[in-house]
């Protein structure tokens, strides 16, 4: 086994690592931005974006040979293979060149043939990367096509150390996906309206019976239910009122439906009238 050997895997996943520390610190830039006032800033969004992948080269590939997900992975470039002049171009396809086209799409909407040109580029870019992606698995070496460009290989930190690997969290989240699936079978056979009602007569001692006052209903009256202003005002025999949606469609639900104010029974369902 060769002593600075990266597995195609670490590569692939030091990839996946830094996409989404990019995703999680644009997402934190995004949240600061929502204090300000809004359209402050959102036309300087390429410039933003050009800000963020800057530093992260800067402090990853300029500095440490290494992006941050290969740093995690204890994984880095070969020294010898980026000089200077090879740092300056990886720095102008990894962050100048998304700048341009992020620009175009931005403040050049209205160039149709300069943007029908970006659409071709990036289908060519698309095919190109496919290809480049089929040739890392037959080799193993140069996963981006920016590597393949450049030239670049990948060398391990640890030597020809073996990636463990862990089966405890795949069992884990195998366990918590069937038991959602088993939720999602069950839950819509559970009546949840006569189930809240049964509960709620465990808990009360006592029932409170046909009330003989009449319903009240005047400009503050709200729905029993829902606790919002009445609309289309019924009721169930008792004084209380419901909307109609309210009232009908726990009817609909609960054969067995109560007020959930004096618990009264019954299939009455009638439209309030004002006098």
């Amino acid at each position: 086994m060769k002593t600075h050997f990266v597995p195609r895997v670490n590569q692939l996943d030091s990839i996946q690592l830094d996409n989404e520390i990019t995703n999680l610190l644009r997402q934190q830039i995004q949240n600061v931005l929502q204090v300000l006032p809004p359209g402050l800033l959102s036309h300087l969004q390429p410039e933003i974006n050009l800000v963020l992948n800057s530093a992260l080269w800067n402090f990853s590939i300029r500095t440490c040979y290494a992006t941050f997900g290969q740093q995690m992975l204890s994984i880095t470039y070969e020294k010898d293979q980026l000089p200077v002049e090879k740092l300056a171009l990886h720095y102008v396809l990894t962050a100048i060149l998304p700048y341009a086209k992020e620009n175009c799409h931005f403040r050049l909407t209205s160039w149709s043939r300069l943007q029908m040109l970006i659409q071709i580029a990036e289908n060519a870019l698309v095919l190109f990367n496919l290809v480049n992606f089929f040739k890392f698995l037959r080799s193993g070496t140069r996963p981006t096509l920016v590597d393949c460009l450049l030239r670049i290989n990948h060398r391990s930190l640890d030597g020809a150390k073996r990636r463990n690997i862990g089966y405890s969290y795949m069992t884990r989240e195998l366990v918590w996906a069937g038991f959602m699936e088993l939720l999602g079978f069950t839950i819509p056979f559970v009546n949840y309206h006569a189930l809240k009602r049964k509960i709620r007569n465990l808990l009360h001692l006592e029932t409170t019976h046909r009330q003989d006052e009449r319903v009240e209903l005047n400009a503050d009256t709200k729905c029993a239910y829902c606790n919002e202003r009445v609309i289309l005002p019924h009721h169930m025999g008792c004084r209380h009122v419901f909307c109609y949606l309210c009232l009908k469609g726990n009817q609909l639900a609960d054969a067995g439906f109560q007020c959930n104010v004096c618990d009264y029974r019954s299939d009455t369902f009638k439209k309030v009238i004002v006098l």
